[in-house]
């Protein structure tokens, strides 16, 4: 370049200022921009297409952990209900066998997904099957096999899992029994047929809604026959899988008795496919999601479209205009490239002071995303800050609570407001005895261990714990959030709670060798429910003659007995009809009595 190209202002020492961003790219020939444009475009897509891979990946092993938690959801609550059935068959005061029976039918007909319960002795003998009314006679065996009764023997008292075939009505059906111990040796044998149609129906739905068909989703046997499936006809067919090209990819171990995964790319009628199987080894079942790479990657497909689309119309315009000025304009693309990089792995770094400090656009854009940046590594202090607030307060305060307190913070004054609330109150008979009879160790332990699956228990049925007093456990339905059944809700959380006591107390006899029994009380009726305390120290309760009654009721349940109040059985609606009448009550401090209802084991 000679003197004469110099522009007069540089010549005199005065640096130009407030040049566009619009009018450099027309003067240095815009073309300059096309090399970094290009490898800013093929980079791009690289980095697209990894994360797109990835993202797919993920998907997929999110779809195979919803189906693995929901199958062994359902197989463990089927083991629940078949444990419970075998509470009705041997409990001590439920009568004769006739009663017994027609109890057990009378929990059968309320299940969804079992319609009958075989009684085998040890055996193997059939003794007795217990159906619904309404449901066939079904086909079971008159004696178990030795496979079977081998594997009852190696299961250790939880639910054996036997074959998948077509069922009374023509729907695919799970063989499972259950052995039901005594003094660590078997007492008898539950066996059914569990319903896989519920299942099915899920396979289908995830498929649909996250991979574009309903039958790419599915569930197979170590000999790759379907075990669940969109379409529950090809299940009860026992179709088999074996040709898949996703099993056929499969190498060394491949039965499912261990635990492994794979990924596999395949052809399935013509279409590329990519799918992901992972075993159930419990079970000896794998599940697999498959997707056609058409569909996974067809954003793909449109953005590489538009970006080399891009990219032909930047080297149309390069050819024309010419190579000068490139590096003048890539060192500030870059650096914002680098600082967004930076931002999406959540450092907020700005992009330099060589960029905010021009005048022209790139320095406008470069002021404008370090503000941007700094505004979100503040919003992101803010909502570690508050997470670590609702994490620090949950273990004090329920859910409800603590998200009041943080979402609203004004709120946290003296006072109340008048509302109808279900009060419950859980206490341990013969605590006292209890203590004076076992180290304080052991019973810090015990009331842990109550007091945390009571709360799993209580707020699963939208109640939240008020507080623990001693060995006492009190909570409320109807505040902060109040919902048309809490009466329903609280009854329920007395049931489950005492049922799941007689799983806590054969862990405590097998640890400790005691066992508790529970008085429950409810009562519904209008309390103030607010922070009550000082402004330095307050917590949130209810306080009103409600919550005297639910606590005096609880004092007078016997052990083991839920004591609701009439109050309470007017809110139930159609389930009133299944307590039965306690008489009527003279509660302490109280002139009127209280008639009671029972809610029956």
């Amino acid at each position: 370049m000679d003197a004469n190209s110099v522009p007069p202002q540089v010549s005199r020492g005065i640096t130009p200022r407030g040049v566009s961003l619009f009018t450099r790219l027309f003067l240095l020939v815009l073309v300059c921009a096309l090399p970094p444009l290009v490898g800013l475009g093929w980079k791009m897509m690289d980095t697209n297409v990894a994360a797109l891979q990835e993202l797919v990946r993920h998907l997929h092993r999110s779809l195979v952990g919803d189906v693995q938690r929901s199958v062994r959801g359902e197989l463990a609550r089927v083991e629940q209900e078949l444990e419970g059935l075998g509470q009705l068959l041997f409990a001590p005061g439920l009568g004769e066998d006739a009663t017994r029976y027609a109890l057990v039918g009378s929990r059968v007909a309320a299940l969804g997904t079992i319609d009958f319960v075989t009684l085998y002795a040890p055996n193997g003998q059939s003794v007795k099957t217990v159906k619904a009314d309404e449901v066939p006679p079904p086909q079971v065996p008159s004696r178990l096999d030795a496979r079977v009764l081998a594997a009852l023997e190696a299961s250790k008292g939880h639910l054996v899992v036997q074959d998948v075939r077509a069922g009374a009505e023509g729907g695919p059906v799970l063989e499972v029994f259950f052995p039901l111990l005594r003094d660590g040796g078997p007492r008898a044998i539950l066996g059914t047929q569990v319903k896989l149609g519920p299942l099915c129906a899920l396979m289908g739905t995830l498929g649909e809604r996250f991979l574009g068909a309903r039958e790419n989703v599915f569930v197979v046997d170590r000999q790759r026959r379907l075990v669940l499936h969109a379409d529950p006809s090809r299940v009860a067919a026992r179709e088999d899988f074996s040709r898949h090209g996703l099993f056929q990819a499969l190498s060394g171990d491949s039965s499912f008795n261990t635990d492994m995964a794979a990924v596999s790319d395949f052809h399935l009628e013509g279409q590329e496919m990519m799918g992901s199987l992972e075993a159930l080894s419990e079970l000896g079942w794998a599940v697999a999601v498959q997707q056609p790479r058409a569909v996974a990657y067809a954003s793909l497909s449109e953005m590489r479209q538009s970006i080399l689309a891009a990219l032909g119309v930047a080297a149309l315009v390069a050819l024309l205009a010419g190579l000068l000025g490139a590096r003048q304009l890539t060192w500030p693309l870059r650096a914002l490239v680098a600082a967004t990089r930076a931002l999406s792995e959540r450092t907020f770094q700005g992009v330099g002071e060589r960029v905010t400090r021009r005048s022209d656009e790139l320095g406008t854009l470069g002021r404008a995303f370090d503000g941007m940046a700094r505004t979100l590594e503040t919003k992101e202090r803010e909502v570690i800050a508050q997470t670590e607030a609702r994490a620090a307060l949950s273990r004090y305060l329920s859910p409800e609570v603590v998200e009041l307190v943080v979402s609203n913070p004004g709120k946290l004054r003296l006072g109340g407001e008048r509302r109808e609330v279900t009060l419950f109150f859980a206490d341990v008979v013969g605590f006292t005895r209890l203590s004076e009879s076992q180290p304080p160790e052991v019973i810090v332990a015990l009331l842990n261990e109550l007091f945390t699956f009571a709360t799993e228990i209580i707020q699963r049925r939208g109640g939240i714990i008020d507080k623990f007093i001693g060995d006492c456990i009190m909570a409320v339905w109807g505040t902060p959030n109040a919902h048309e059944d809490d009466a329903l809700r609280a009854v329920q959380a007395a049931e489950d709670l005492r049922r799941w006591l007689d799983v806590g107390n054969r862990r405590w006899r097998e640890r400790w060798g005691i066992e508790i029994q529970l008085a429950i009380g409810v009562h519904t009726g209008p309390a103030v429910a607010g922070n009550v305390g000082s402004d330095k120290r307050m917590e949130y309760t209810v306080i009103g003659d409600t919550v005297n009654v639910a606590a005096r009721l609880e004092s007078m349940a016997q052990p083991g007995q839920i004591l609701v109040s009439e109050a309470t059985h007017a809110r139930l609606g159609d389930n009133a009809s299944d307590l039965v009448p306690a008489g009527e009550r003279q509660l302490s401090g109280r002139t009127a009595v209280t008639r009671t209802y029972e809610v029956p084991v």
